[in-house]
């Protein structure tokens, strides 16, 4: 089955009763996501691909991260937004009780992360700020959390840290409220001078925010 509109091919192969919602969250979106990153408009029609097998999905993430964990629900690793379907998520234990509205936020957390792509697509060892922005710009946390983290395990292995993604909002909110929106766009464009200054921000924040 498939929806098109002028931004996005939708793809799921078993009826969905929430697409009139996710294509009304999307459109409600898109132009803030994409002003952020001083992006006009996508290079081409994005597609968002709705997995309606766990097992399947894993068996796609799996040809990207070193190891899979049940909380993985949604990625782009292949250029696409992929997104495992929320009857899916619900039977997982990290996302049991997965809302709508939550479920719709995961979606533009995913186009924050496109949107990242068209501009420069390296996220190696800076996917702490991948996440940092797309949590703040798409599916934001109600609250910050201690920075008591192993730097070097947020460099090299994001997904094995705990509390990862409540550590990269919590960092860029900082950023977020305290940089230049130049001086985020640099580090989107520029990712090498990123991972030169990670630790010095890791820093700045755990002294400022802790």
């Amino acid at each position: 089955m498939r929806k098109e509109t002028k931004e996005f091919i939708i793809e799921y192969d078993k009826d969905i009763d929430y697409i009139a919602d996710l294509i009304k969250k999307l459109e409600q979106e898109v132009d803030r996501i994409l002003n952020f990153f001083e992006l006009k408009n996508l290079k081409k029609k994005k597609k968002i691909k709705i997995w309606t097998s766990r097992k399947a999905y894993q068996t796609h993430l799996e040809k990207y991260v070193p190891k899979y964990y049940e909380w993985m629900n949604a990625d782009t690793f292949d250029g696409n937004i992929n997104l495992l379907s929320i009857e899916e998520c619900r039977k997982t234990r990290e996302h049991s009780d997965i809302t709508l509205e939550e479920f719709l936020e995961n979606i533009i957390h995913e186009f924050v992360h496109s949107c990242q792509q068209e501009i420069n697509p390296d996220s190696k060892n800076v996917e702490w700020f991948w996440e940092a922005l797309a949590t703040n710009l798409g599916n934001p946390f109600d609250y910050t959390i201690d920075l008591k983290f192993n730097e070097d395990q947020l460099i090299n292995d994001f997904n094995s840290v705990p509390n990862n993604y409540e550590i990269a909002f919590t960092i860029g909110k900082y950023l977020l409220e305290n940089y230049s929106h130049e001086d985020i766009m640099r580090y989107v464009r520029n990712p090498e001078i990123l991972r030169k200054d990670a630790r010095n921000i890791f820093n700045e924040v755990k002294d400022r925010v802790n």
